[in-house]
């Protein structure tokens, strides 16, 4: 004998009997002491992760072509750009998740 399973969570706005005007718009919550210690750990854990891939990259490639101090300071300036982009969008990235209602 097979039953048709029940539908469980809410029910779609439009099946809700609430008119979507009284319905709030979704906005960031404030940062509170546990969103903030998300936050940091969040872009902690993705920025170490990003900066061992990036000194190995740099290692590697300046000991591939015997590089010395001069021009393993070029290849960091030049790794440090994408690096330094990344790092400000992880971080806009973590703060947008962690303030989001659906996510908390």
């Amino acid at each position: 004998m097979s039953h048709n399973a029940a539908i469980s969570g809410s029910l779609p706005v439009s099946q809700n009997n609430i008119p979507s005007s009284e319905i709030p718009a979704n906005q960031p919550l404030p940062i509170t002491l546990p969103i903030f210690i998300g936050i940091a750990g969040m872009v902690l854990f993705i920025l170490s992760q990003m900066l061992v891939v990036a000194g190995a990259a740099v290692w590697a490639i300046g000991g591939y072509f015997h590089f010395h101090l001069v021009g393993f300071a070029v290849l960091i300036g030049i790794v440090s750009l994408p690096v330094g982009f990344g790092s400000w969008k992880v971080l806009l990235m973590a703060i947008e998740a962690e303030r989001d209602p659906a996510n908390n």
